[in-house]
């Protein structure tokens, strides 16, 4: 339970120190990141410091990879409004929008989903709203608040 603890707290590695590795000069690590036998590593305790410190760059590496993968996978561009109710279900929708209320109103009471964000880096060109047809200038996230 002390280790659920820290867990729960954030803590990205467990640093184990019991008798028989103070005999050995040894320290038992554990990922957060990596559960079990996975994420469990024994080095000496003499390069701890560099060791954890490189670990810790390691375990930031890989949860932005993790989240970007997520990210990438879970944002889509719908065809037309019923494919874009579809998507924000349970994922993200990047589609063009006229800025206008009433069509983001339409979207929150079909779907519960809502803008979400407008890129500063847009497409070229203009498209059509995906409520309404009207031209639009700019695509943005629309997605469910969790």
């Amino acid at each position: 339970f002390k280790f659920n603890d820290w867990e729960m707290r954030g803590v990205p590695v467990r640093v184990e120190i019991g008798p028989r590795d103070v005999e050995k000069g040894s320290v038992a690590l554990a990922r957060r990141d990596k559960p079990g036998q996975a994420g469990k590593s024994f080095v000496q305790q003499a390069g701890l410091a560099a060791t954890v410190s490189g670990l810790l760059v390691e375990i930031q590496d890989a949860l932005l990879q993790r989240a970007t993968e997520f990210r990438d996978a879970n944002i889509h561009e719908p065809k037309d409004y019923e494919d874009l109710k579809r998507i924000v279900t349970d994922g993200w929708a990047f589609a063009y929008w006229c800025e206008s209320t009433e069509c983001e109103t339409k979207v929150k009471e079909d779907t519960k989903a809502t803008t979400r964000n407008i890129p500063m880096h847009q497409p070229d060109g203009e498209g059509t709203c995906i409520v309404c047809g009207k031209p639009s200038k700019r695509k943005v996230y629309f997605a469910r608040a969790y």
